[in-house]
């Protein structure tokens, strides 16, 4: 039997990095409905839209999240993430810092093809944000490996 999974990715304003790895992720899971994924900010405004790049470059990959909605990264969100996987090594000091009791759970989002920090495409144009979709793509595709193994 599969267990019930609840992904939890974190940058910095939940506009860019983390709201494209949570509908990557749902869509390179599909096959896994029992897993869920969700996303948040270390520095979010609650309430924003997902960034006109990163909903472009979602809609290329047959992903809407257009009713996306910026959040910042709190406690219950913490409690109830199975693993919480942060974008850079700043992400992973502050979740750290401020959530130690969940230590355990809380990873590098390349944690699993090489440890590099996902860089923020915000002002950059579209081709960083398909760059990023291509690193994060890559990134997912080891963690669902690692989770189906360790089903």
């Amino acid at each position: 039997m599969t267990q019930r999974k609840h992904i939890l990715f974190i940058c910095t304003g939940n506009t860019c990095r983390s709201p494209m790895a949570e509908g990557l992720f749902r869509k390179l899971s599909a096959h896994h409905p029992e897993w869920q994924a969700g996303s948040a900010g270390t520095a979010a405004w609650p309430g924003q839209a997902a960034s006109p790049e990163t909903l472009h470059v979602l809609r290329e990959h047959g992903v809407n999240l257009s009713s996306h909605e910026s959040r910042p990264v709190t406690d219950e969100l913490m409690k109830k993430a199975t693993d919480v996987y942060a974008m850079t090594e700043s992400h992973l000091a502050a979740l750290l810092a401020n959530f130690p009791e969940y230590a355990g759970k809380i990873r590098l989002v390349t944690c699993y093809t090489g440890n590099r920090s996902i860089a923020d495409p915000i002002g950059c144009g579209q081709t960083a944000y398909n760059n990023v979709a291509r690193q994060l793509t890559t990134a997912i595709q080891a963690i669902i490996a690692r989770m189906e193994q360790q089903d």
